[in-house]
């Protein structure tokens, strides 16, 4: 029998954690107004909006398993209400796949994605952050032009204790492409399955901790990340980040499908480094780089899939912004 094929969302797209079928979300960008830029703050939050429909991020447990050095304190996000954060994200994934011992070359899938965020903290809710994108891009030729229509959209997260996205939800203007809203809510669901919490315990230079998140996708993961406290500058922290993922049962959910794989190799494994401001909800500035394979294989045992797969991301203050 032929060998399975896996469409562009089942391929990949994402890293290996976060590869799911995702369902667009939110409502037109009509329900939720940008904030008043002349604000530093969001007056309102759009969790409350009607219709609004937020994708859940999993959760993420924290344990301090060295508290550091020299004066230990517990470091308390303060989110700055006097002025917005402007800030771009930019995410790449990239797959490679074969067919087994199969003499075809293999195919490659890039995604990449750069968005510009102004990000407004709640004026009374500092859990709750408000966006606004800004310039959307791609390299993508296809996909570029149809980037352009979340100029001027909104979305939202939902944060608790430490940092810790819990929840994300955008409002797709009217007239956006499905590919073009399919990109931009995978871009940010990666970089907030990857955000790095910080401890709710006092702690110093040096100090370790470790966050784990069960990630519920294509093949559902353990994500561990091992994070050190570099530096420290008032409110800005530094943080060097290595993460690992290892599935929870050897199986792949073909996205927009019943039908399954079994997974009988995997890897994900990645490093970097992040810059935490106490008083901003997103990152200052900060990179992650992960690579990863795994091999697929259907009702034909001879033929399996071999993937190889990349994801990075970066986040650094937009241009003209401090």
């Amino acid at each position: 029998m032929p060998a399975p094929r896996l469409s562009r969302a089942a391929a990949g797209l994402l890293p290996l954690s976060v590869v799911t079928a995702l369902v667009l979300t939110g409502c037109s960008s009509d329900d939720a107004p940008p904030p008043d830029p002349d604000r530093g703050c969001a007056p309102t939050s759009s969790a409350q909006a009607e219709d609004v429909r937020p994708i859940d991020l999993p959760p993420a447990h924290v344990t301090v398993t060295d508290p550091g050095t020299g004066d230990l304190s517990i470091p308390a996000p303060a989110p700055r209400t006097d002025a917005p954060q402007r800030v771009t994200l930019t995410t790449e994934s990239r797959e490679t796949s074969v067919v087994g011992s199969e003499s075809t070359a293999p195919t490659t899938t890039v995604e990449a994605v750069t968005m510009a965020l102004t990000a407004y903290a709640g004026c009374t809710q500092p859990d709750q952050l408000e966006f606004t994108f800004g310039d959307v891009s791609s390299p993508d030729e296809a996909l570029d032009p149809a980037l352009d229509a979340f100029d001027g959209a909104t979305g939202g997260v939902t944060y608790r204790d430490g940092m810790t996205p819990t929840s994300l939800r955008i409002f797709p203007p009217q007239d956006a492409e499905a590919p073009a809203s399919r990109a931009v809510e995978q871009s940010l669901l990666s970089a907030l399955t990857y955000a790095v919490p910080i401890p709710t315990a006092p702690i110093g230079e040096g100090a370790r901790w470790r966050v784990e998140r069960t990630v519920t996708a294509a093949t559902t993961v353990e994500q561990v990340m091992e994070v050190t406290l570099t530096a420290r500058d008032g409110d800005r922290l530094t943080l060097d980040v290595s993460v690992d993922e290892t599935p929870t049962a050897p199986i792949f959910r073909i996205p927009g499908s019943a039908s399954t794989l079994d997974l009988s190799r995997f890897n994900n494994t990645g490093s970097g480094t992040v810059t935490v401001d106490l008083a901003t909800l997103l990152p200052q500035s900060g990179s992650l780089e992960l690579r990863g394979a795994r091999e697929l294989v259907g009702a034909d045992a001879e033929r399996p899939i071999l993937q190889q797969t990349a994801f990075s991301l970066r986040w650094e203050p937009t241009a003209g912004q401090s």
